[in-house]
């Protein structure tokens, strides 16, 4: 001791036999601590684990639209102005390695609106196995055909509206009759090939294109026709290399009910279409489009051939967008039913994920077409055209993906 009672560090001192007692006291405290730290980790682990095979995507796409029909005596709604969402979504997409290159996958695509708050799994939704060998295989509700001119050709606006797509409108109607529903196909099995040196390849079949198998089931005995007959397959073959782009692809779909042996029935549709486009160094995209649709009228049937082309140029965070359509007339009716369709547009992208653009879109009928915008409905069925009738629409619309 030193001054009195006070100690000092210095003058406790500890015998060997003590030292060792600490000391394995603190190892065994320290592996405690790790085994616990190893606990802790792998219960965390385990709900991450299960997660990275789990992905979350979507898009937001709203604006304002004014839109007009004019000519044709219209004495419905001929002028619409309002919010509008452009097919907003939230997309899960999951996948399980099952081992040798084979893989089980997922996707729900739900969609929902905006501006009035509605929401459905209506989008490119299904299962099935893929492979890096021999492809993908598809069992759900996804979109076939109608979309292949616009994947083909780099057409589609940033920010823009569904109506602005004139591959989707003009191009996917026989006189406004839509061809390949204009959405997702349902009750579809589909196989799409892996990339074969720029080559890939598609092929699905449908039990029921236009909805739920068997529909008109129950009918009068003896009637025409086999009520839940009704089926579609749909086939393409695609080219992609460098800034080349080009394709074919067919549809072939008989509604439910309505066929007999050898002879089309009302609401059957075949169409066929190929494209091509040239993606210049400067930021120029041209692509050029055809399709030759028929549609059974029931008695007859009516056929119609129509071109598309669409160019795109983009600069820095602009882009500008110029598109055109063309439907002659179609056969078997009363004659002078050509329409056109003509889509002009401007966006910027503040990042990579999210853009605001103006556009504008118009459709010209003859006396007796009636072609429309895409999914103009969606908003009001007073909007479709009246035979005669023209429709334009202003777009000023904002885009976020993630």
């Amino acid at each position: 001791m030193a001054g009195g009672m006070g100690w000092r560090s210095t003058d406790v001192h500890m015998a060997p036999a003590q030292t060792t007692e600490l000391s394995n006291k603190e190892e065994i405290y320290q592996m405690q601590k790790k085994l616990i730290a190893a606990a802790v980790a792998g219960l965390i682990a385990v709900p991450a684990l299960a997660q990275t095979n789990v992905t979350i995507s979507g898009r937001f796409a709203a604006g304002y639209q004014n839109y007009k029909l004019s000519g044709g005596g219209s004495t419905g709604l001929d002028t619409y102005n309002g919010v509008s969402d452009q097919s907003s979504r939230i997309i899960f997409n999951v996948k399980e390695d099952l081992g040798g290159g084979l893989a089980a996958w997922g996707q729900a695509d739900m969609r929902f609106s905006q501006d009035l708050g509605a929401i459905a799994m209506s989008g490119n939704t299904g299962m099935g196995l893929m492979s890096n060998t021999w492809g993908k295989f598809t069992i759900g509700r996804w979109d076939v055909h109608y979309m292949e001119i616009a994947a083909g050709t780099n057409a589609g606006m940033r920010a823009g509206a569904l109506e602005n797509v004139t591959s989707f409108g003009l191009m996917s109607q026989v006189n406004g009759v839509t061809i390949a529903n204009g959405t997702r196909t349902p009750n579809l099995m589909m196989w799409d090939s892996p990339n074969w040196n720029g080559f890939t390849a598609r092929l699905g079949y449908s039990t029921g294109a236009f909805g739920a198998e068997g529909g008109t089931n129950g009918g009068p005995a003896g009637g025409p026709g086999d009520p839940g007959d009704g089926h579609a397959w749909t086939g393409a073959v695609r080219y992609a290399n460098g800034p080349w782009k080009a394709g074919i692809s067919h549809w072939s779909a008989d509604a439910e009910g309505s066929s007999m042996p050898g002879i089309l029935g009302a609401g059957d549709q075949r169409s066929t279409r190929a494209w091509g486009s040239y993606q210049f160094g400067m930021g120029l995209s041209i692509g050029l489009a055809f399709d030759r649709s028929k549609l059974d009228l029931g008695a007859v049937s009516s056929s119609r051939s129509a071109w598309y082309i669409p160019i795109n140029y983009a600069f820095g965070p602009h882009k500008i967008y110029f598109d055109y359509s063309k439907a002659n007339d179609a056969s078997n009716t009363v004659g002078n039913s050509a329409g056109k369709q003509w889509s002009l547009g401007y966006d910027y992208a503040f990042s990579k994920r999210t853009s605001a653009g103006v556009y504008y879109t118009k459709v010209s009928n003859n006396t007796a077409g009636s072609y429309d915008m895409f999914a103009v409905g969606r908003n009001s069925a007073s909007l479709a055209t009246l035979p005669g009738e023209d429709a334009r629409m202003w777009y000023f619309g904002l885009a976020h993906n993630f």
